[in-house]
């Protein structure tokens, strides 16, 4: 993933014998010792910077050259990226010149400045993506990269895409976390050619469809399917919180339109309805399923509970309440692509050769026929380890979307 180069270059540091070639020679390799320990001491520092920006793309890749002035005790007293490929993205650079203040670089003389330059290799694949590193884009407005508390809210949403085929490659379905602010909505809109699932990870909200049709209250663990071509709008009920909602598409689409807001055939995955009184009625319906009313099923080897909210037409929603320090595996005889995401506690899981550490808001992409195992972990006694399970048994046609559940499983 990460190539740290050691192309040495140290400005401002005087041998501490500079009429001697030998000493010159003997400082400099000093120098180059004290920066590879310094590389192999903070490399998980740049490392974490590169996985923001595979969290939004898993073709970034690119060079860059930091420049740091070491202070008093090696400490690191600035830090400046330069010669940045346009491929890797500010993201980067901000990551790494932000981390770098934090640095150590014992050995080198005070007053020096130290060139590390870093390669950034492009990714054939990923499997864990956190939330917090996703860049929270809202239509019309240019993407932010702020961390968990996300921008200001001056905008009625907010999005991050989780999964699609850009950052993880998935297939047949797309996740995305949406935010709609206090007293907020979605306006009225629909998808012509894709279903998609709601999941109320916090707030209170409500669906409101075409003239006519009954609004559906939703509370915090309830899940809705609506059909493909449904025109609805999704409405915050709280007035200080913010309602945070999965929403998976199958086929993927609608999701296209947050990378690019400008593309107009992105938007029409994502069609805008005007005038809410010309919304015609369709003969499908939402159907919506709360945690409350469904029947728990006891996984194997007392690793918790499993509560199917949804299942039809290809994509389904379970909720997992996992006990701490349960392991949870998976054969990989699954015919389509599922997707984990973690509510609360966390853990690991091992897919793909690789064992990643998993918290709240970790996105785990286990592509079709993956074997994986899941260890986990809840963060304090009191709180469960929560998990949003998403599959997509295969991929529909175009156009055609999942056909909406006659009844949620109970």
């Amino acid at each position: 993933m990460l190539a740290a180069t050691l192309s040495l270059m140290v400005v401002g540091a005087s041998p501490a014998n500079a009429q001697s070639k030998a000493g010159a020679a003997s400082e400099e390799q000093r120098a180059a010792q004290a920066i590879e320990r310094a590389l192999q001491k903070h490399g998980p520092d740049v490392h974490a910077c590169f996985a923001k920006v595979l969290a939004d793309r898993l073709d970034s890749a690119g060079k860059v050259e930091v420049v740091v002035e070491v202070g008093k005790n090696g400490k690191v007293k600035s830090a400046k990226a330069q010669k940045l490929d346009k491929s890797a993205g500010p993201v980067l650079a901000e990551c790494i010149e932000k981390a770098a203040l934090g640095w150590t670089m014992e050995g080198i003389e005070v007053g020096a400045k130290v060139v590390l330059p870093f390669s950034f290799k492009a990714q054939a694949s990923q499997f864990v993506v956190n939330a917090a590193d996703v860049p929270e884009r809202a239509l019309g407005a240019p993407p932010t990269n702020k961390a968990k508390t996300g921008p200001k809210r001056d905008v009625p949403f907010t999005v991050k895409v989780l999964a699609d085929e850009q950052n993880v490659k998935a297939e047949g379905i797309s996740l995305t976390l949406l935010s709609v602010g206090p007293a907020s909505r979605v306006a009225m809109h629909r998808h012509p050619h894709s279903a998609k699932i709601l999941y109320l990870v916090k707030g209170h909200a409500r669906l409101l469809g075409p003239e006519g049709a009954t609004p559906l209250k939703m509370d915090e663990g309830a899940a809705a399917f609506v059909p493909a071509g449904y025109p609805h709008v999704i409405e915050n009920m709280g007035r200080q919180s913010t309602a945070v909602f999965l929403q998976a598409f199958s086929p993927p689409g609608p999701e296209r339109v947050y990378r690019d807001p400008t593309d107009a055939r992105r938007r029409a995955e994502f069609e805008v309805i005007r005038d809410s009184a010309s919304a015609k009625p369709t003969n499908s319906q939402i159907v919506v399923a709360t945690a409350t009313e469904t029947k728990p099923v006891a996984l194997p080897r007392k690793a918790g509970e499993m509560k199917r909210l949804l299942t039809g037409g290809g994509m389904s929603l379970a909720l997992l309440e996992l006990v701490d320090g349960a392991e949870v595996q998976s054969s990989g005889t699954s015919p389509g692509t599922e997707l984990l995401y973690f509510i609360s506690g966390g853990g690991s899981i091992k897919v793909g050769g690789e064992t990643s550490p998993l918290t709240a808001e970790s996105l785990v992409h286990v592509p079709r026929g993956m074997p994986y195992v899941i260890k986990a972990a809840a963060a304090d006694t009191n709180e469960k380890v929560r998990v949003a399970q998403l599959w997509v048994t295969s991929p529909p046609r175009t156009g055609a979307g999942p056909a909406a559940p006659k009844a949620p499983l109970r």
